[in-house]
């Protein structure tokens, strides 16, 4: 019978959809600083699992009920020749639409179109937190997608919302991109060594660096498709899969499913051998 699961190497990891093993497992420090109410980034090269982290994260925060969280994105605004008016119109609608797929109406902010005040990030979020009985955890993705001026905008608007949360801003503000906060300089001033009179996200409390899969965290994915579908993938197959891949989450996904997939033809009566 053919498994309703599969080896995902499209987008981010839904557990109904696809094999995968929890994002969280080493992430106690993620929860240690959403109760601590601090700011802190998370950054990994491409397809290494940042934005199902996140996602995994946003909705396990929800049904635990404790907190209110939202994954949005604002790579809307990531170009050059936008003003900063548009990109906080843009980052607003994007935190607005997205709101909608984690949280319930109550929850929301109010729609962009009907706000009253200067539609501004930081406005827009000093209102909505004022709105809520719970804390908001923000987690931001992209954010190095961001350049020049509408990168340090953002930033400062951030910074400036620290000092009133939780109560009249998210409680919890996660920046998630390629780089580290410290790199962002490259973005805006490349020949600087500084972004200016003070950083403008100098308030964040750690830089997350998310790793690659041990080995034994492989067998543990492969393991999954083991139970599905009967199909083993031997410790001497893992082992080389593992020496091959340096268990970039990505590749680790891609080997299984080209083997799986394309080489096996999806019969699972077929051994999988070196």
């Amino acid at each position: 019978m053919k498994s309703k699961r599969y080896f995902n190497t499209t987008g981010f990891c839904m557990p109904e959809r696809h094999y995968m093993i929890d994002p969280l497992r080493n992430q106690k420090i993620i929860f240690d600083l959403i109760e601590k109410t601090q700011y802190f980034t998370i950054h990994a090269p491409r397809q290494t699992g940042k934005t199902t982290l996140l996602h995994e994260l946003a909705h396990r925060l929800n049904k635990e009920g404790n907190y209110i969280s939202v994954v949005f994105s604002v790579e809307s605004a990531g170009y050059r020749s936008i003003t900063e008016e548009i990109a906080n119109k843009k980052i607003i609608n994007s935190l607005y639409s997205s709101s909608g797929q984690y949280l319930n109406k109550k929850n929301c902010p109010i729609p962009p179109e009907k706000y009253t005040k200067d539609l501004t990030l930081e406005n827009y979020l000093i209102d909505w937190a004022i709105s809520q009985t719970k804390p908001i955890v923000l987690l931001l993705d992209e954010i190095d997608s961001l350049y020049d001026d509408v990168l340090v905008s953002v930033l400062r608007q951030l910074r400036n919302g620290f000092q009133i949360r939780p109560k009249r801003f998210p409680s919890t503000v996660a920046l998630v991109g390629l780089r580290d906060v410290r790199e962002y300089k490259t973005k805006v001033r490349p020949s600087e060594a500084s972004l200016g009179s003070g950083s403008p996200f100098n308030i964040k409390a750690e830089s997350i660096l998310l790793g690659t899969f041990t080995k034994e965290e492989i067998t543990e994915l492969y393991n999954q498709h083991t139970k599905d579908t009967g199909q083993v993938f031997t410790k001497e197959v893992i082992n080389r899969i593992y020496e091959l891949t340096g268990g970039q989450p990505w590749l680790v996904n891609a080997v299984a499913n080209e083997i799986v997939e394309k080489i096996l033809k999806s019969d699972y009566t077929k051994k999988i051998t070196l």
